[in-house]
């Protein structure tokens, strides 16, 4: 399954980057260096548990894999729902998480470790709203948004075919 899904954010990218030409690129939002450092310990949150601080502890133990100098990782956050959160390996914080929960059938991301750019795939599961504020139905979307100050913003947005399940 790990391999299949490697394989398919590899093809998501490819065909991203040749059916959306006009679409935002990973180069536009380059950042340099990227952090080779140590890695901070996580600082503890407030309001979290065992389970999340384990989870976020071996996180920061990964390579720096977004937006220069942090670690981006997925988590279930609930019935199926997946979740997505940004960690400082500088500072060890929790530096952010993705606007959404995702529906863990159809959830997918892309992006590098030089950009602040990042496209998430799938079906929110707590409601949408587009760049102006206005609520969207519920559809399969490709979303580029930057991560710019602890926060991502969105860019724009594309209906998406839905992936194959297995």
């Amino acid at each position: 399954m790990k391999g299949f899904a490697i394989l398919f954010a590899s093809l998501l990218a490819a065909s991203t980057s040749l059916a959306f030409a006009a679409e935002p690129g990973f180069k536009e939002y380059s950042v340099t260096p990227v952090f080779t450092g140590t890695h901070h310990e996580l600082v503890p949150q407030e309001n979290s548990s065992p389970a999340m601080d384990s989870a976020r502890a071996k996180a920061l133990q990964g390579k720096v894999n977004f937006a220069g100098h942090y670690i981006l990782h997925r988590l279930g956050c609930g019935g199926g729902a997946i979740c997505g959160e940004v960690l400082d390996a500088r500072t060890g914080e929790v530096a952010g998480g993705l606007p959404n929960a995702y529906d863990g059938n159809t959830f997918y991301m892309v992006y590098q470790p030089d950009s602040r750019l990042i496209i998430v795939s799938g079906l929110t599961l707590d409601g949408e709203e587009d760049a102006q504020g206005n609520a969207l139905e519920s559809r399969n979307r490709d979303r580029y948004y930057e991560f710019v100050d602890n926060e991502f913003r969105l860019l724009t947005m594309v209906d998406a075919e839905s992936p194959p399940l297995d």
